[in-house]
Order: structure tokens, then C-alpha cells, then sequence
């Protein structure tokens, strides 16, 4: 989970005119510029560091799970909480080559059995779990047992649950049991996250089908803690959390004639064309800046963001 973004500065970068290509430094640092902390990712990460600290001090009982929810970014939250939880531990700790905190997967394509559900771990620490090879057989094992072995070994604490949006209802008892026995096993706390998570974990927990409800006197949309993305507005009343992250990434640009604030000049024009929502958003600004480094503008401008085609089209824009 170890992974920093430096920012870049231009008094290290090729002089402005010089010719540049794809594999230019710049061209690669705003393919992915440095993540910026959205009102929402910062609350998560803030709510899970409160939940995970009391997990890890608590003795006795299940650890507590979390969900998140919500629109594009949850995977930014996600892995930005398994780094910052990582980051936490390794103040206490000094990291060596044994020693995995915080446990991604991604929910695989296949998964029928425990078997199924104890390879993307297995892949993860990158154990082999293919049997007879020297007899070209590559049929899988189960890999549960070295699994929980290597976790306990190396410290694992946190797991990070991606995709659970891609567990079909079939499989939502087998896959949730597997989950609670490793958690029972090895006492630590997992996070799910995926579009309708909420609904997802909530019914995979209590062996429901999807779209039952619970027959009891009380309804609880969910029983762990959930942190949700949502579209960020801006709308009278409502535009200082937009403008933050427009100037988190103000400051972020690396081009030799922007001025700084003036991305600040296009908060409508960028709203209206991402609708809010960061993904959208961070493709847009990405795209933008890599162009006016190609074209030699160096600068971000109305014409340079008209020019990008990126999803969240207004509807108005089909017809035009």
C-alpha cells in the first residue's frame, strides 16, 4: 500500500519550447496528478481512522467492518485509507519484507466456491496456487489455509474489499461467509466498497436476496458505518467545497504560463461539464494540461476544455 506522488517543479523540467514526447515528464505527472482531498474523502478518511483505532485496541469481540458507497472516487477513498492507515502503523513499526498491514483485492470474475474467494488473496501475496505443473495441469487449489498462515505471519490487520458491486446474488452467502471466517480467524477489519455496497454487505451479511427487506419493527439501512462519494455541488450556497478542489489542483498544474488561480476562472464552465463528479473531473483537467504542454499554450483555457471530450456530456451537447 506503500505509493507517494511528489509534486513536480518546473525549474526540473525541460526548458519551455523544447520538443516534447509522451514519456516527458511532465506529460506523465498530469496523467496522474497528485490526489486531491475531496470534503467527502477527507471525512472517510477521518471516519475510518476513528473506527480502525478502536478496532485495533479492542480484545475481544468482531472487529468492526465498514462500507463505502456512493458515485466515482471510491476506489481514491479506499486506497487512500489503506495508505493513510499503513502510513499510521509504520510511525510505530519500521516496514520489512514480511511484515502486510493492508490487504487489496478486487472481487474476482470467478466465484463459486471458497476455493474461488482464496486465490485473489493468494495473488495478492503472490503465492502460486497451481498444482502438478511440471505435468502442464494448472487447475487451482484452495489457498485458504496458507492464506490465513502468511496473514498472521506478516501482521495483516486491514483488509480492502473492491468491487463487491461484481457479487452476483448466488454467491453473496458464500462469499460473505468467507469473509467473516477470516475476520473471525484472523481479527481484523475489512473494508467494502462498491456502487450499492451498502445494499450489497447489508443483505450478503444477513443471507438475504437482494431487494428483501428485514421484517422487523425498525429499518437500518446498514449496520456497519458507511462512507459515501457523492457528486460534489455548486449552487448558490453551496460552492466553497467545489472551489477548494478546483484550487487543490490550481496549484497542482505544471505549466509554464499558467497563472496561478486561474482555473478558478472556469468553475462554472467545469462543473457544468463534469456534473460534480471527481473522476470526470480529474480526466478533464489530466487531458487538458497534457494538450497545452503538446500545443505549447502551457496554460489551461475555455477553448482547451471545450476541446476534450470526456463522459457526462450535457444532454444538450447530442443535439448541437
Amino acid at each position: 500500500m506503500r505509493r507517494e506522488l511528489k509534486p513536480l517543479q518546473l525549474a526540473d523540467c525541460a526548458p519551455l519550447g523544447t520538443e516534447v514526447t509522451d514519456t516527458d515528464p511532465r506529460m506523465i505527472y498530469h496523467g496522474e496528478m497528485i490526489p486531491v482531498m475531496t470534503p467527502d474523502v477527507a471525512q472517510g478518511i477521518k471516519d475510518a481512522r476513528r473506527t480502525l483505532r478502536t478496532n485495533r485496541f479492542r480484545p475481544t469481540g468482531k472487529r468492526m467492518s465498514m462500507i463505502i458507497d456512493g458515485c466515482a472516487g471510491k476506489t481514491t477513498l479506499l486506497l487512500q485509507i489503506g495508505r493513510a492507515y499503513q502510513g499510521l502503523l509504520e510511525t510505530e513499526r519500521r516496514p520489512d519484507s514480511v511484515w502486510t498491514p493492508v490487504v487489496h483485492i478486487n472481487v474476482p470474475p470467478r466465484r463459486e466456491s471458497n476455493m474461488d474467494w482464496s486465490l485473489p488473496f493468494a495473488d495478492f501475496f503472490g503465492m502460486d496456487h497451481t498444482i502438478n505443473i511440471e505435468k502442464r495441469n494448472y487447475r487451482s487449489t484452495d489457498m485458504t489455509e496458507p492464506v490465513v498462515h502468511h496473514m498472521k505471519e506478516s501482521g495483516t490487520s486491514l483488509i480492502l474489499i473492491d468491487g463487491v458491486d461484481r457479487i452476483h446474488d448466488s454467491e453473496l452467502t458464500t462469499a460473505f461467509d468467507y469473509f467473516d471466517c477470516l475476520q473471525d480467524r484472523l481479527r481484523l477489519s475489512i473494508i467494502y466498497c462498491g456502487r450499492g455496497a451498502t445494499d450489497i454487505v447489508s443483505e450478503g451479511l444477513h443471507h438475504r436476496r437482494r431487494g428483501e427487506r428485514l421484517r422487523t419493527s425498525q429499518q437500518f439501512r446498514s449496520s456497519l458505518p458507511v462512507m459515501e462519494i457523492k457528486p460534489i455541488p455548486f449552487r448558490e450556497g453551496a460552492v466553497e467545497e467545489w472551489r477548494s478542489v478546483l484550487k487543490a489542483y490550481d496549484e497542482n498544474l505544471v505549466l509554464y504560463h499558467h497563472e496561478p488561480g486561474s482555473l478558478l476562472d472556469f468553475e462554472t464552465l467545469l462543473h457544468e461539464r463534469t456534473g460534480g463528479y471527481m473522476d470526470t473531473l480529474d480526466q478533464l483537467i489530466c487531458q487538458t494540461a497534457q494538450q497545452a504542454i503538446e500545443d505549447g499554450t502551457e496554460t489551461i483555457t475555455e477553448e482547451g476544455l471545450n476541446d476534450m471530450v470526456v463522459g457526462r456530456q450535457d444532454a444538450e451537447d447530442d443535439w448541437a
